[in-house]
């Protein structure tokens, strides 16, 4: 047992030693989350066909880590020199030494990953909670553990978020399909993701217009700029930045922040990303003018 927050949680240190292990996290709404060991998850609320990440049986969820929900790269200048670092990524794997741990709450309603890398003096941690009034929050903490500053280029967000009105035994049977049908937007004004169908799909011959959406949106970051899709990382990767993405159509939504800035030592830098189902247009109208007019940071907590 240790305490975080004044919250007593259960930790499992060096998790990543450890055959992969599923978990529930439960929530006092109707949110559910079935989440890997490894970082590898599906949620939603209600049931399997209000889901923000397609939900699968355990095993393809585990193996779904480099694709599906959490994905953060880091490129850290330390000396004149550049490092890449990607927390919880296992084509990295023995390249630094690092620490993974896990934490779940004594309410099993939170989780908490954390990854420790002793040769950069880094350590990158998120946590998965859920909100009634604005879905799934992931907050998301890097602490420089050295004492000298670090120059930091951030990558960090969610892959592979579906539309809404993509249900489980459509996901399963016609994947590809679904993914012809993605669409996805940035209102820039309000830095909001909008995950969409471009119609629903149906084997009538009839039309069905799609009026509902996913939204995803973050806070914290200054200025970020935002990408709808994965097709940029590797450019990230090789140091060449990325260019905010407006619309994306045929590929599968991400919500990924891009941000750079100078972590002084023994200094940390915070952030979010709450993801929410099933929104209408009226909806997404009064997040807007919620961000705008409140520190959604005092709602959430």
């Amino acid at each position: 047992e240790v305490s975080i927050n004044n919250e007593t949680y259960y930790k499992r240190s060096n998790v990543d030693r450890m055959r992969p292990f599923f978990m529930s996290i439960v929530s006092n709404s109707n949110h559910w989350m079935f989440i890997s060991s490894n970082s590898g998850l599906s949620a939603g609320r209600t049931n399997s066909n209000n889901a923000l990440f397609p939900y699968y049986t355990d095993d393809k969820i585990t193996e779904s880590i480099d694709n599906t929900g959490s994905k953060t790269l880091l490129l850290a200048t330390k000396e004149d020199k550049t490092y890449l670092w990607e927390p919880f990524a296992e084509r990295q794997s023995g390249l630094y030494n690092i620490e993974r741990n896990l934490y779940k709450n004594e309410f099993g309603n939170k989780v908490i990953f954390e990854e420790i890398n002793n040769d950069l003096g880094l350590q990158f941690s998120y946590e998965w909670n859920s909100s009634n009034r604005f879905g799934f929050v992931r907050s998301a903490c890097l602490s420089n553990t050295s004492t000298k500053a670090t120059q930091i280029e951030l990558l960090d967000g969610l892959q592979n978020i579906l539309p809404y009105g993509v249900g489980e035994d459509l996901q399963k049977a016609s994947s590809n399909l679904v993914d012809a049908y993605k669409k996805s937007e940035l209102h820039t004004a309000s830095g909001i993701g909008i995950y969409s169908l471009s119609a629903i799909i149906v084997d009538r011959a009839e039309p069905s217009e799609a009026l509902k959406t996913n939204l995803v949106w973050s806070s914290g970051l200054n200025n970020p700029t935002r990408l709808l899709s994965s097709k940029q990382l590797n450019s990230f990767r090789q140091g060449n930045g990325v260019i905010e993405e407006l619309e994306m159509k045929a590929e599968r939504g991400a919500y990924l922040v891009s941000s750079s800035f100078e972590l002084d030592g023994n200094s940390t830098e915070k952030w979010r990303i709450i993801a929410e189902v099933n929104k209408s247009i009226t909806d997404l109208v009064a997040l807007e003018e919620s961000l705008k007019a409140v520190d959604i940071n005092a709602l959430i907590d």
